[in-house]
């Protein structure tokens, strides 16, 4: 699911790769069991032993490969812990979701990492030279670290520190690639990593700050290229892969050019993503069904921006998620609320009013029993980044149409589900896009909606206030140079939300086109007043149990909403990335 949408999946998988303790005629769960039983008596040796003959079986065991990734860094081995926590990634993508952990454990299994890191802080905003970070080895001290490669492969780097540290880097490799003495000679693991850097630097829609001369430079590396594909001249590998850096190797006016030459794998691979990938989406763009008009004013100029920034730009589908009732989902999430059960584990039919890129109503469908989605979004451009993620096994239960919100009531169909998250508060009336999608909503029907909080959104508003003061625009250009300057005030705290780390997200964080924000109580009134039935706010795991506590002790209902405003004006970033809820239709 998008940024906006997303609630980690994590909590609804048994464990990550779903995998417990059963009965004698499960011996991966019960080699399992041994395992985590000899690692919580400390017995780490035995716990190491077990874990690994488990993966002999199963090597696809993303739990198995992060315990033992515990187990290996206690004993000192951090290489090979590293090689065990980068699988359970690659297994578990969505747990990418608690990036700072993630990072946290890079930095302590490759000290040298850290120690860059902090030299880098201290220097910006100059750029000293990898070997000035990172000592003689230079680059080659991070080429094959596994878990880098995998977090830049994989997902938006959300740290500044790391930001700027790989920032430092690619001018590095800049500098190589434009000095024909020393493009030639790099080993193949350091290739590898100049392209996993380049995947990074298009997931995050090249979102790292440049120098005017930086940019110079790149300019002619790019032109380089360009007449050696012309003219058909020897191309050095390192030569696209810097290249694809600054640009997007689709924007390159020859492509074909550009594939039909014999390339390394790593090259190959990033010529998939930068190359192959957005043609396949350009493909789609005529067979996606136009469901309504898109005739409201704010509504065109919200698909305009989507169009030109698909949001948000994500790497892998979710794995290890078991298919679950959504009544029993509701009742995990919600054990105590009073709600209705749907009592459907098959033809489940759920709208996605809003689907973005595709994450949320792929999630949707990997989650619920007997899910069927219709999934609409105002941008082709998304729509058709969601239809070449969609997994072929899921193709049959998701259908991608574009559509207004507005336009909606005038298909002729209901559903059972509604999610609207993270989408009415870009309308130019929220409440009435509500009601729009209450109509289509079932009786007994359930909704999941995600608004902004006005208290929780105070960071976003004072930035917004000083990029209006200031003039940026929302170019490319200008979001890099806006993002840096927020980082010399006050406002540098902006910088703690996920979407301020890719083009696309920064753009929606701070620059959407519309943007409202919701209270407690105005929500409060408009579920009175439709005969709605609150059940309850969406939260991770952690922080509900915390929530679930502090109801307990004052001896609160979880569902009295004034008792939420009172937590919320207490503490304002109870809801500083959204309200996520949950209501049923009378």
């Amino acid at each position: 699911m998008n940024r906006k949408q997303r609630r980690a999946k994590l909590k609804q998988s048994p464990s990550a790769g779903g995998h417990r303790a059963g009965p004698a005629r499960d011996p991966i769960g019960q080699l399992f069991a041994e395992a985590a039983r000899h690692q919580r008596e400390n017995k780490l040796n035995d716990a190491a032993r077990v874990y690994k003959r488990l993966l002999l079986l199963k090597p696809d065991h993303a739990e198995a490969h992060n315990n033992l990734g515990v187990v290996l860094q206690a004993q000192g081995k951090l290489a090979e812990a590293s090689v065990h926590f980068a699988q359970a990634l690659t297994l578990m993508p969505q747990l990418f979701e608690q990036f700072r952990n993630i990072a946290t454990t890079l930095f302590v299994l490759n000290p040298q990492i850290d120690e860059a890191f902090k030299r880098v802080a201290k220097s910006w905003p100059n750029r000293p030279t990898a070997e000035e970070v990172l000592g003689p080895a230079g680059i080659t001290a991070l080429a094959g670290d596994p878990i880098l490669t995998c977090m830049l492969q994989s997902t938006t780097i959300r740290n500044i520190g790391l930001e700027r540290l790989l920032t430092v880097i690619r001018l590095s490799i800049l500098h190589t690639a434009m000095d024909a003495s020393t493009r030639d000679r790099i080993a193949n693991h350091v290739l590898d990593f100049y392209c996993a850097l380049a995947k990074q630097c298009f997931i995050n829609e090249y979102v790292f700050a440049t120098t005017a001369e930086e940019s110079k430079q790149a300019d002619r590396l790019k032109a380089d290229l360009i007449d050696a594909l012309g003219s058909g001249a020897p191309i050095a590998e390192t030569l696209p892969v810097a290249v694809a850096m600054y640009f997007p190797l689709h924007s390159l006016p020859d492509t074909a050019a550009l594939l039909e030459r014999a390339w390394p794998a790593a090259i190959d691979d990033l010529l998939n993503q930068q190359v192959r990938e957005p043609a396949q989406e350009r493909q789609y763009r005529d067979s996606i069904p136009r469901m309504t008009p898109i005739e409201d004013d704010v509504s065109q100029r919200v698909r305009q921006q989507y169009e030109e920034n698909p949001y948000p730009r994500w790497v892998h589908v979710a794995g290890g998620v078991e298919l679950i009732a959504i009544d029993q989902y509701l009742r995990n999430m919600f054990p105590t609320a009073a709600f209705q059960p749907l009592g459907k584990t098959i033809d489940l039919e759920i709208l996605v009013a809003g689907c973005g890129t595709g994450q949320h109503p792929i999630n949707a469908a990997q989650l619920y029993l007997g899910a069927r989605l219709l999934a609409v979004d105002l941008s082709l451009s998304s729509l058709c980044y969601a239809k070449r993620k969609t997994p072929l096994s899921l193709t049959d239960k998701i259908e991608y149409a574009q559509a207004d919100i507005l336009k909606l009531a005038s298909i002729g169909r209901s559903f059972d589900v509604v999610d609207a998250s993270g989408v009415l508060h870009h309308m130019a009336d929220s409440f009435a896009a509500w009601r729009i999608l209450l109509k289509l909503l079932r009786p007994g029907g359930l909704m999941h909606l995600g608004f902004y909080s006005e208290l929780g959104r105070r960071d976003v508003v004072a930035a917004r206030a000083f990029i209006a003061e200031r003039g940026y625009g929302s170019t490319p250009e200008e979001i890099r140079r806006c993002r840096q300057d927020l980082l010399e005030t006050p406002l540098a705290a902006v910088a703690n939300l996920g979407d301020f780390f890719s083009t696309s997200e920064c753009r929606d964080l701070l620059f959407h086109v519309q943007e409202s924000r919701l209270t407690i109580p105005t929500i409060r009134d408009f579920i009175a007043a439709n005969a709605l039935r609150f059940i309850g706010f969406e939260f991770t795991p952690p922080a509900l149990q915390q929530f679930r506590e502090l109801f307990a002790a004052n001896g609160w209902s979880m569902t009295d909403l004034d008792k939420w405003h009172a937590v919320e004006t207490q503490y304002p970033n109870t809801f500083s990335d959204m309200y996520q809820l949950w209501v049923q239709k009378s």
